[in-house]
């Protein structure tokens, strides 16, 4: 049940929001990452990669877009990010998982860099294992860790 009302939550609020990208952790387990992603300065699938992120156990992160992360947590090599030409221009690529074992899954706006959109590894806490999900509805993109 609290999966189904924060996704018609996040669904709500992806509606106004326009491109943007929403992580949601339902493990015990936290989740750490780096975000992939391109803008209209650096057009390769892929060329933005911010600093490493880590999502609570039952927790989430909201990015409006591209440019949100510029600040926090931060492109690696000092990189800023521009949403120039709105989300045909720039837009969320993959998500580059820290793990017992770690990987690449996506399949946002340029998926080149990536070619699962759903990947499963062992949990970083022990037991169970972990399925991490892409799902792009309308510009906005959602994943989630289960």
């Amino acid at each position: 049940m609290k999966k189904v009302v924060t996704m018609a939550l996040l669904c709500m609020a992806a509606v106004s929001s326009k491109a943007a990208l929403f992580i949601t952790n339902n493990t015990a387990c936290p989740i750490s990452m780096s975000i992939r992603g391109h803008d209209a300065n650096h057009t390769g699938q892929c060329t933005l990669q911010s600093v490493q992120v880590t999502v609570g156990a039952g927790g989430s992160l909201a990015y409006n877009n591209v440019a949100s992360l510029n600040t926090s947590p931060g492109w690696q090599g000092g990189l800023m990010a521009v949403t120039t030409g709105g989300p045909t221009v720039w837009g969320w690529d993959a998500i580059k998982y820290f793990a017992v074992s770690g990987g690449v899954f996506g399949g946002g706006l340029g998926s080149g860099c990536s070619s699962p959109t759903s990947v499963t590894f062992p949990s970083a806490c022990g037991g169970a294992t972990v399925t991490g999900t892409w799902t792009t509805v309308g510009s906005n993109t959602f994943i989630d860790f289960n």
